[in-house]
């Protein structure tokens, strides 16, 4: 069973028309399952965990999955000193 929950994830995420779920990562022990990664916004990791909730033997989910944003946007067409 734990083979096939995490594979069952992996298909889930890697079918998904979110490019950004591919590199989404979990582990499954004793029917919980734990979602690991970054991903840019709340939507997807909420979208992430419900693509996953209804797996058979998943019990619970754990979403660890961190929403990280860019830092240093620059703006295009803006040099220093000007």
């Amino acid at each position: 069973m734990l083979g096939e929950v995490e594979e069952s994830v992996r298909s889930r995420f890697h079918n998904s028309p979110y490019f950004a779920l591919r590199d989404i990562g979990c582990t499954y022990q004793d029917r919980i399952l734990t979602l690991c990664g970054r991903l840019p916004t709340y939507y997807l990791k909420q979208l992430a965990q419900s693509m996953v909730a209804d797996l058979d033997g998943v019990a619970d989910v754990v979403n660890q999955i961190e929403v990280v944003t860019p830092r240093d946007r620059t703006v295009v067409g803006r040099g220093e000193g000007r």
